[in-house]
């Protein structure tokens, strides 16, 4: 908006001018009514108040209402700007304070990430360790148990024999499979080395119905039951002497896994953490990189700041200058009124004056220096 000139060859005319951008201007109109008001201005405000006819005195209300309007508009923009520019001038030291704590905090995120790194790197050994001493644990405890299975087996085999063989021979009821039963009773007994002799006189003796034996076939069959007996008491000692030696390999084995399986949740719980010790990290780095960015941008908003600011007063003191003062000067116009102009002050001073005023362009001449 352009200042008054006091020097104008029509002074009303040239405020009209001024009133009518002032109004093609304003934002809190449609467009319909500044058209209206702004068509009729010559008669209206361009013409005297003595000769205006009422109705035309109700449009140069209207057009006051605009003008005051967009006078209240202005004004709050600039008192907006100023607020915005007044909260932005400290921010410098804001923002290189907020810069260097993101840098610690990123710098403490790369540690973490680091620190994660070197736990998954030692629980993976301490796993492979585990894993390493399980199979030693197991090989050990297969490799102990190999006899003392050896003899569980062969006392199961001198058991069912007894059991399935000599005791239905003994008792008469192997009405069936007398040959084979008494054949596996010799078997056996021979495998267990049981005196031949006795095998020998035993083999006949087996085959023979009960009601046929007498009492050297009893003495005979009495000793072979003892010798099955005795075989079976021999293998039972060296269970029970190898069992102490069998249940340590065993604990052995449970103590391996139970650290195998506590190395392997703690890989899986420490590789979840390194996870999300590099997202931390990450987000750490970008905001990092965010504050860096901001800091450098606050020179450029400092001077967009202060540049709209300088335009919002420069665009209220010619509103008010113009528009304002031309509506103030015109609404109870008489016809002597613009006889005599006052000079305009000199357009250097009035620059100068400004900038000596502008508490921004100043603000920005001493950040720009201080930087």
């Amino acid at each position: 908006m352009k200042a008054v000139s006091r020097k104008s060859a029509d002074p009303i005319k040239s405020r009209c001018k001024l009133i009518k951008e002032a109004i093609e201007e304003a934002e809190n109109y449609t467009d319909n009514v500044k058209e209206m008001l702004c068509s009729t201005i010559n008669v209206t405000m361009g013409s005297l108040k003595a000769a205006r006819h009422p109705f035309n005195d109700r449009f140069v209300a209207m057009i006051g209402e605009v003008i005051a309007s967009e006078h209240t508009r202005l004004t709050n923009d600039v008192a907006q700007k100023e607020v915005a520019f007044a909260q932005l001038t400290p921010a410098k030291a804001t923002r290189e304070a907020a810069l260097e704590q993101f840098k610690a905090d990123s710098a403490a995120k790369a540690e973490a990430v680091e620190g994660a790194k070197q736990a998954v790197s030692g629980i993976t050994t301490t796993l492979k360790d585990a894993t390493s001493a399980l199979k030693e644990a197991q090989k050990a405890e297969k490799t102990g148990n190999a006899d003392l299975e050896a003899t569980a087996t062969r006392k199961i085999m001198l058991e069912e024999t007894q059991k399935d063989s000599l005791a239905p021979l003994l008792d008469g009821t192997a009405a069936e499979g007398k040959n084979k039963k008494a054949k596996a009773v010799l078997n056996v007994g021979k495998s267990f080395h049981f005196d031949a002799s006795l095998l020998a006189t035993a083999e006949p003796v087996l085959l023979k119905e009960v009601s046929d034996r007498g009492s050297f076939d009893a003495t005979c069959l009495e000793q072979l039951q003892a010798a099955f007996a005795s075989g079976i008491a021999a293998l039972d000692e060296t269970l029970a002497a190898g069992a102490p030696a069998k249940a340590e390999r065993a604990s052995l084995v449970q103590t391996a896994e139970a650290a195998k399986q506590a190395a392997e949740e703690s890989q899986k719980d420490l590789k979840e953490k390194a996870a999300a010790a590099k997202e931390a990290k990450a987000a750490a780095d970008a905001a990092e990189e965010a504050a860096a960015q901001s800091l450098e941008d606050f020179m450029p908003d400092l001077k967009e700041a202060g540049d709209g600011l300088d335009e919002a007063k420069e665009v209220l003191t010619a509103f008010i200058e113009g528009a304002l003062q031309s509506f103030n000067e015109l609404k109870d116009v008489k016809e002597d009124d613009f006889k005599e102009e006052e000079a305009p002050e000199p357009v250097v001073e009035a620059a100068v004056a400004e900038v000596a005023e502008s508490p921004s362009k100043r603000a920005r001449v001493e950040e720009t220096v201080a930087a």
